[in-house]
C-alpha cells in the first residue's frame, strides 16, 4: 500500500480549505440577499398598507358623494324636496304622505354599522316614539308617546 506524498495530502489539504471558503463565502453572499430581501419585503408591505389606506379613504370620500347625491339621482325613489339629511347615525329620514322612512345610503360593499342595525330591529320592533319638547317662559316640557295604532292620529294638544 502506497503511502500519499506529502505533496497530494498539502493538495488535498488545499481543496478542503478553497471548498471552505467558498460555502463560506455562498453564506455570507446568501444572508446578504436573504436581509435585501426581508428589507425590500418590508417595504413592500408598508407600501401596500399606504395604498390600502388610501383606497380606503377614497372608498369613504366616494360613498359621502354619494350620500349627499343619492336624493338627487334619477332613481331616487321618493320626492327628494322631502327628504332631510341627519349624517349620523342614518344618512336621512324620507317623508312621504303616508310614512317615514329611515334610508341609511350605501355604496359599493359597505354594510350597515351594529348601531344601524339596532335602530333597524328597532323600527321593526316598533319601539318608535313622538316627542315634543316645548319651551315656554317658565319651563321646559318634554312630552314623549309611544306610537301605535291607537294613538296616531291624536292632536298634540
Amino acid at each position: 500500500m502506497n503511502l500519499p506524498d506529502a505533496s497530494d495530502l498539502i493538495f488535498v489539504i488545499i481543496m478542503l480549505v478553497v471548498i471552505g471558503l467558498m460555502c463560506l463565502v455562498a453564506i455570507v453572499m446568501a444572508t446578504r440577499i436573504n436581509n435585501k430581501l426581508k428589507k425590500a419585503l418590508l417595504a413592500e408591505k408598508a407600501n401596500s398598507k399606504k395604498i390600502l389606506s388610501q383606497k380606503k379613504s377614497s372608498e369613504v370620500r366616494l360613498g359621502r358623494i354619494g350620500e349627499n347625491m343619492a336624493p338627487f339621482v334619477n332613481d331616487w325613489p321618493y320626492d327628494q324636496n322631502r327628504f332631510r339629511f341627519l349624517g349620523n347615525p342614518v344618512d336621512g329620514v324620507q317623508f312621504t304622505d303616508d310614512e317615514i322612512i329611515f334610508i341609511e345610503i350605501k355604496t359599493g360593499k359597505s354594510r350597515l354599522s351594529h348601531v344601524q342595525k339596532n335602530i333597524k330591529k328597532l323600527i321593526a320592533e316598533g319601539k318608535v316614539s313622538f316627542a315634543t319638547f316645548r319651551i315656554a317662559e317658565h319651563g321646559c316640557v318634554f312630552k314623549k308617546e309611544v306610537m301605535n295604532h291607537c294613538n296616531l292620529c291624536d292632536d298634540e294638544e
